[in-house]
């Protein structure tokens, strides 16, 4: 608004009521586009990372999160279940990190924990060796 009553000086188009009022709206919603859009490509590109991740532990490239799933799993809390080569107990957790600057940029923290299963622990170290043995695009190695 300050803006626009420092324009009214130098152009006499904008010295109506109306007009400033107009051009106060354009201006918060190009300044508002340009927030949301800079803050979608930084999540697009922070879930490919997340997403490329995931392939690698996993095996299995099919395992992809969207955006909106990854700002589903930020907000809620929750912990994405993962398998390692058909053996379930790994988890996704992303959380926002908090900082103690007041205009400190985001910061994000994706966190990988691995759960023993149920039902012992020798499917738990076959779920250990395949994420610690499987290469990208490798099919793992099984352990006796």
């Amino acid at each position: 608004m300050i803006l626009s009553l420092f324009l009214m000086i130098f152009l006499s188009g904008l010295r109506s009521f109306g007009a400033a009022l107009l051009f106060s709206f354009c201006f918060a919603a190009f300044l508002t586009l340009r927030a949301a859009s800079a803050q979608r490509r930084f999540l697009k590109g922070l879930t490919k990372r997340i997403n490329i991740t995931i392939a690698e532990v996993t095996n299995r490239p099919g395992d992809q999160l969207s955006v909106k799933q990854f700002r589903h799993l930020a907000k809620s809390g929750e912990r994405l279940p993962l398998d390692v080569s058909g053996v379930p107990g790994l988890n996704l957790h992303v959380a926002r990190a908090s900082t103690l600057e007041k205009h400190a940029p985001e910061k994000w923290v994706a966190v990988f924990t691995v759960v023993p299963a149920e039902n012992g622990t020798a499917s738990f170290d076959r779920l250990v060796a395949a994420a610690i043995n499987a290469g990208p695009g490798t099919a793992g190695t099984n352990v006796a």
